[in-house]
């Protein structure tokens, strides 16, 4: 069976964090893949934010954030859902949910792109 989700631990304020990521459906892993055709030749995929624009750094972030979970004391809390914060810690953490966009992109294109997307810490795939 094909691997569509893994675990990964990001560190929060010094406290490890467990986040399940669930990969892009395909047309929006399409859609993903057309944002990244005009990446700059030789950019990392981990380097993306400096390129886009507002409207599509917000596109990708809400698209990406909506597929990832919070692990907490009750079990796993949507991040995002319908472009409403379903976890409102990470609302003001910049830095979280970018490192989260970017764990979301390399894993829906896991293979796509080789040494490009070099960067992503390795998870736990589910089934």
């Amino acid at each position: 069976m094909r691997e569509i989700t893994k675990t990964v631990s990001i560190s929060i304020d010094g406290k490890p964090m467990d986040f399940h990521l669930t990969k892009l459906d395909a047309f929006s892993g399409a859609a993903l893949l057309r944002m990244l055709s005009t990446m700059p030749e030789g950019e990392n995929v981990a380097n993306l934010f400096s390129w886009l624009s507002d409207k599509d750094l917000r596109s990708l972030m809400a698209a990406c954030l909506e597929h990832t979970e919070v692990q907490l004391p009750a079990g796993w809390n949507p991040v995002m859902t319908r472009g409403e914060w379903s976890y409102p810690e990470l609302e003001h953490d910049t830095a979280t949910c970018l490192k989260l966009t970017v764990e979301e992109v390399l894993w829906t294109l896991e293979g796509f792109f080789g040494e490009r997307a070099s960067g992503s810490r390795p998870g736990t795939p589910d089934t």
